[in-house]
């Protein structure tokens, strides 16, 4: 847990971090913007737009950064494109350079018709064979720029079949230390990215060494781990460890041919899915492309084959939104956050392919795109964790539930069952050394005895038990009070009244209502009074009081009952168990149970459960009154105000007349 604490922390500075990655350019560095739609361009193997005779108002004008391709798809040969700018006195006096985005595939830059730089070499001095790709800035010397007017020429030229031209910016001039340093500003922000994605894997790796049936664990941070290499190859930074370009270009693309596949194969695994019939070799297919990659040592052939092999990326985004399309409708834990992901990680790769092609000019989303699809599915999977750990610690109370619950019915066995047990044995024991069997006709009454009460706790136990391992009732209902309590009571044994109003509600568990009264109405002790007597009112806050009135000739039989009450039975006798589980009832339903006793011969036992009374429904109280005699009496109207003073009154009464009913039989 606190790892993932350490995590989602990392992760809410990684936003806050991208959210402002933005880097604000000074107006004293930038000096001068290119991009446009005035560049003249020239599709001509000559060289005569560098000479000064040459007429620039006969070029066609076109859009830099744009794909050349698109504008002529047959033409192979050399494409110029002119632009002319002005220089201010105060600009000529700054150390300046003209900064450009990625080239396909070569180029010659002429300021003024003088080379300044050549396929990412500076004045053209020994340049690179290879440099596609690649950011370009070239120093301006001093001399070579005129205050006024200065005039801008590159030569292209590419044998890529999809890519010719400046295909993304910056394109502009600025001071020369501004261009390295936002060189490197992009260079370190697309590194954090790659650290958050080794961080990701990393993670998800050391929690499979923890759980190793979490197969997806395993094939996410794998997945991670593939695409944080990819970038890191990709990454000028790459040029400071290894200044091949062949050489990691090859590492770029086996890093993306084997990454569809690891991305299969995550899916698979958050779905348990099964691998589906020519998985295999679809992988053998991508290790079979690296192989030819590393035979044909051909940077400009590996990129004209990856420009028609990503297209098939996207049939990869359409089994994963099909797989989980599929999933979202089974109702599949982490589906929906997985579609969402799939839907931006669709978007950006549509986006890289139209970039890259020349078709949009945008900054790229990838990098982006990738790390919320790993952030949300880390979220994903950590909260599948939580609920698999949630299951497990509900499996674990249950069973601690099963344990404390066969403790109890062992404990409570060996309390009431051990006595009866004892005598049964000692009075089998007193009727095989008699010498009298015969005679002894009482034993086997006796031992049926035992064994009937036995039995008859047994039930009580068990029960007891049932509920004192429940935390809380397990299921509830709403329904009308009045309803559902006339269909509770026993009218043959109690009598009754119900002062309510009719539109008061009960939210509890129904059974355990129903357990608690007809408990509390047929409770033995209670079979000793000459009267007992039951009235169902309400509180000033409408919740319901079940208020039995007991009467006895006696008034210490009441007292001994109402000490046996406060006490709690702790001393466990088959009566007290009883006792016992109508207060394990009242607890789990949240109610109260008082006791009091009124004039020494009248014990009140009062339950008090809550109740829902609408506040737009309060209207006069219906009172209906069933007895064991007759049932069929019809309710009475009174204003409900009325209704709450008497019964506020009836309370707070010392004095209580009890009806002169007959004794009990």
């Amino acid at each position: 847990m606190k790892s993932f604490t350490f995590f989602r922390i990392l992760l809410f500075s990684f936003f806050l971090l991208t959210y402002n990655c933005s880097r604000s350019t000074d107006e004293t560095t930038v000096v001068l913007r290119l991009d446009g739609e005035d560049w003249g361009i020239y599709f001509n193997n000559n060289s005569d737009i560098l000479s000064n005779e040459f007429n620039a108002n006969n070029l066609d004008l076109t859009t830099v950064p744009s794909n050349f391709r698109n504008l002529n798809r047959s033409y192979r040969g050399a494409i110029w494109i002119r632009k002319s700018f002005d220089i201010t006195t105060e600009q000529h006096q700054k150390s300046l350079a003209l900064q450009l985005g990625k080239i396909y595939q070569s180029d010659e830059v002429f300021i003024n018709g003088v080379l300044i730089g050549k396929n990412n070499s500076a004045f053209g001095k020994d340049p690179d064979e290879f440099a596609f790709g690649r950011p370009r800035i070239y120093p301006i010397p001093h001399d070579l720029l005129l205050e006024g007017e200065n005039v801008l020429i590159i030569k292209i030229d590419s044998s890529l079949s999809t890519s010719a031209g400046i295909i993304t910016g910056p394109i502009r001039i600025v001071t020369y230390e501004e261009a390295l340093n936002g060189n490197l500003y992009d260079s370190l922000v697309e590194l954090i990215f790659v650290g958050f994605y080794l961080f990701i894997a990393l993670f998800f790796f050391i929690n499979f060494f923890n759980l190793r049936d979490k197969k997806e664990y395993l094939s996410f941070s794998i997945l991670a781990l593939i695409f944080s290499a990819y970038e890191l190859s990709k990454n000028e930074v790459r040029f400071f460890i290894i200044n091949q370009f062949a050489i990691l270009k090859f590492v770029e693309y086996s890093f993306l041919l084997i990454l569809p596949y690891g991305f299969i194969k995550f899916i698979q695994d958050f779905f348990e899915l099964k691998p589906f019939k020519y998985q295999r070799i679809y992988l053998l297919t991508q290790f079979f492309f690296i192989a030819i990659f590393a035979i044909l040592h051909n940077p400009v052939f590996w990129y004209n084959f990856i420009g028609y092999w990503d297209i098939h990326l996207l049939a990869v985004i359409g089994y994963a939104i099909y797989v989980t399309f599929i999933k979202l409708r089974e109702q599949a834990r982490g589906s929906a956050i997985h579609l969402l992901a799939l839907v931006y990680l669709l978007y950006s790769i549509l986006k890289e392919i139209l970039i890259e092609r020349g078709y949009l000019n945008s900054p790229s989303s990838l990098e982006t795109s990738f790390l919320v699809y790993l952030i949300l599915m880390t979220l994903a999977l950590r909260f599948q964790f939580l609920m698999m750990k949630r299951k497990l610690q509900n499996r674990y109370e249950r069973l601690k539930e099963a344990d404390s619950l066969r403790e109890k019915i062992f404990y409570y066995m060996d309390a009431m069952i051990s006595g009866p047990l004892k005598s049964m044995k000692d009075k089998l024991i007193s009727y095989r050394e008699s010498t009298q069997k015969a005679k002894d006709k009482n034993l086997v009454k006796e031992v049926i005895e035992v064994q009937s009460s036995i039995d008859n706790v047994m039930d009580d136990i068990i029960e007891l038990s049932r509920l004192e391992v429940l935390k809380e009732v397990p299921f509830k209902e709403q329904v009308n009070f009045i309803s559902f309590i006339n269909e509770v009571i026993p009218e043959d044994d109690i009598t009754y009244s119900i002062k309510v109003n009719p539109e008061t509600e009960i939210h509890n568990s129904l059974d355990l209502i129903n357990s608690v009264v007809v408990r509390l109405v047929d409770f033995p002790p209670f079979k000793e009074f000459n009267h007992n007597d039951l009235i169902i009112t309400q509180d000033l806050r409408g919740n319901v009081h079940f208020r039995f009135l007991l009467f006895h000739s006696n008034p210490k039989v009441s007292q001994r009952l109402f000490s046996d009450l406060v006490e709690n039975y702790n001393t466990l006798t088959p009566i007290k168990v009883k006792w016992a589980i109508i207060l394990e009832i009242v607890r789990l339903l949240g109610a109260k149970i008082d006791f009091k006793i009124i004039k020494k011969k009248y014990l009140k036992i009062d339950l008090g459960i809550s109740a829902i009374v609408p506040v737009s429904e309060l209207q006069p109280v219906k009172e209906s009154q069933a007895t064991s005699e007759s049932s069929s009496t019809k309710p009475q109207k009174e204003d409900w105000k009325v209704t709450l003073k008497r019964i506020w009154k009836f309370l707070k009464e010392t004095e209580i007349k009890i009806p002169n009913f007959k004794k009990k039989k």
